[in-house]
């Protein structure tokens, strides 16, 4: 799980290094928003399997953070493709939500069912 969250990081980072471009070409954009958006279809599909197997007790309040996630991520598909989408504004939110995201889900949420994972042995 570990090198999941690490390969999100770098997405993340590309799409933060983005900001710093002055003008953003939205194939580019559109290209970021997908990389995040399937890999943490992957990643997510990953560890509600888990939760499933192991019978994870705050499984459906994380699933619904999953959710939350993945219907943000659509809205930030949706504001891409319209007519006229500010690129530079869209990545600059894009940023700010998968940072956040990594500081309060992965760094903290994560977190709980990680360490129930461990209390089942498995690491």
């Amino acid at each position: 799980m570990d090198a999941q969250h690490q390969h999100y990081f770098e997405i993340v980072s590309e799409v933060i290094k983005m900001t710093g471009q002055e003008k953003i070409v939205l194939n580019d954009l559109l290209v970021k928003i997908d990389d995040l958006n399937n890999y943490s279809i992957y990643h997510f599909t990953t560890e509600e399997n888990l939760f499933k197997h192991y019978a994870y007790p705050d499984a459906e309040e994380h699933i619904a953070a999953h959710n939350t996630y993945e219907e943000k991520m659509d809205t930030f598909i949706a504001d891409a493709n319209r007519e006229g989408a500010d690129t530079k504004k869209i990545v600059l939110e894009i940023a700010e939500f998968a940072g956040s995201w990594l500081v309060n889900h992965i760094m903290v949420i994560d977190q709980k069912y990680i360490k129930f994972m461990h209390e089942k042995g498995i690491k």
